[in-house]
């Protein structure tokens, strides 16, 4: 019997197939989708993809039937970048997983490969330098340092050229561990603490790791972008409207770093300027046009980006929130209340309400994920609209609990002081002031 050669994978998220051509000599444990991005690994007792989301199962199986392949579990499998036995493999990734929990550390996405951050503590430098011989002895490409800097300890992996797929392995193998960045010191976001079910939490992981920049863009804000990021969203939340480069200025007292401050936040993707960079269009989760998407906080209508952003808003802000939008395909309106600070749904009307998380980063998310992140009336609607003008948008398909927790997530951080903040610029974040 001369086994087919080539299967039709379908992503069981999306639907995106894809044809590819199977091995005859090896099992074939992750596929990335092209259509959303999600990481495909086997279901329990499968040996690879094709034979738990391909047309046709892999070249063993067709040939000796299910107790042919011999494969070693996926979860088990050591990958081409590492030396080591896949038992001892597995074992590493364990120590790595332990080190993270022990020491509270997060992962994060970096421009050239994935850092996992700690606040310093005693036993953890030892610990790291130790993991850190380690990974050099049987990794021949990665690269592996140990960084301290204010107060934190990174154990930094990097790779270039082909290297990059290495780490996107070793992203998904570490996909439980969670994605976020340190806006200011013991303000991470997103919070992950804010998210209790599942698809909401696998969503947001692999969202942030599918982004070129990651979480990364948003770490380690200095002061000149704080007091500026606090000025922009202070003033959308009191009068509905984008703040002037010349008030921001007058706002924080720092003139002669308005410009450099406006143009880093920008780069970090937090706000949004127009073609001349001489206005503020946007500061996630806010718009100065209209959206579709309006958000009435204390009294103070306000334009939010996407349903995502309308969403997370009032738990930014600390306050019940009131959204008014309309289904992307059939325009019917859409209205939703939060209590418990914004945390929490009041109401949804209609109570089928579904939410489109668009996955198609292409520049500011503002300008690309945006306008696709949108309400739909219901399930029906939503297939409808995507299997019409939609089409062509990746993305996921979430329930308005799950959507509300992304949100809060998202945004309840932006706006929280950090550990050493000062009362006054505690006050200024909660908008007490002005």
């Amino acid at each position: 019997m001369t086994p087919i050669l080539q299967s039709t994978l379908t992503c069981p998220d999306c639907g995106t197939q894809s044809v590819e051509t199977m091995p005859t000599n090896a099992c074939v444990y992750f596929h990335t989708c092209v259509g959303c991005g999600i990481r495909l690994k086997p279901k329990p007792g499968d040996c690879c993809v094709f034979c738990s989301y391909g047309s046709v199962p892999c070249p063993p199986i067709q040939e000796g039937g299910k107790d042919s392949c011999c494969a070693v579990a996926p979860e088990d499998a050591g990958p081409s970048y590492c030396s080591l036995a896949p038992d001892a493999f597995g074992h590493r990734i364990g120590e790595i997983m332990a080190l993270l929990h022990t020491f509270g550390g997060i992962v994060e996405r970096t421009p050239s490969g994935v850092a996992l951050r700690f606040k310093a503590q005693d036993g953890l430098r030892t610990a790291l330098d130790m993991l850190a011989e380690k990974e050099c002895s049987c990794c021949a490409t990665l690269k592996f340092a140990v960084m301290e800097q204010a107060g934190t300890i990174s154990f930094c992996i990097s790779g270039a050229g082909e290297d990059r797929a290495a780490i996107d392995d070793l992203m998904a193998r570490l996909g439980t561990a969670q994605v976020a960045a340190e806006l200011r010191p013991d303000v991470h976001r997103p919070d992950w603490s804010k998210i209790t079910l599942s698809k909401a939490r696998d969503v947001l992981q692999r969202r942030l790791i599918a982004h070129p920049a990651g979480a990364a863009r948003w770490g380690g804000l200095d002061a000149a972008e704080d007091k500026a990021l606090a000025a922009i969203l202070g003033h959308f939340i009191r009068h509905g409207r984008a703040l002037s480069r010349e008030a921001i200025a007058d706002a924080t007292g720092q003139s002669s770093d308005v410009r450099s401050a406006l143009e880093s936040l920008r780069m970090r993707d937090l706000v949004v300027l127009d073609q001349s960079d001489a206005s503020i269009r946007a500061a996630y989760p806010f718009a100065a046009y209209s959206t579709g998407h309006r958000i009435t906080l204390g009294g103070q209508a306000v334009e939010s980006l996407c349903a995502i952003d309308a969403l997370g808003a009032g738990a930014m802000c600390k306050t019940e929130s009131s959204i008014d939008s309309k289904c992307a395909h059939c325009d019917v309106p859409i209205h939703i209340t939060t209590s418990g600070g914004g945390t929490a749904l009041k109401a949804v009307e209609p109570a089928g309400t579904v939410v489109w998380y668009s996955l198609a980063f292409d520049g500011c998310v503002a300008q690309s994920c945006c306008p696709s992140t949108q309400f739909f009336c219901s399930d029906d609607h939503l297939a409808a609209w995507r299997a019409g003008i939609g089409a062509r948008t990746t993305g996921d398909r979430l329930d308005i609990h799950e959507a509300l927790e992304i949100g809060v997530a998202l945004f309840e951080p932006l706006l929280r002081p950090g550990a050493t903040a000062t009362t006054a610029e505690r006050a200024d974040a909660s908008g007490e002031h002005g």
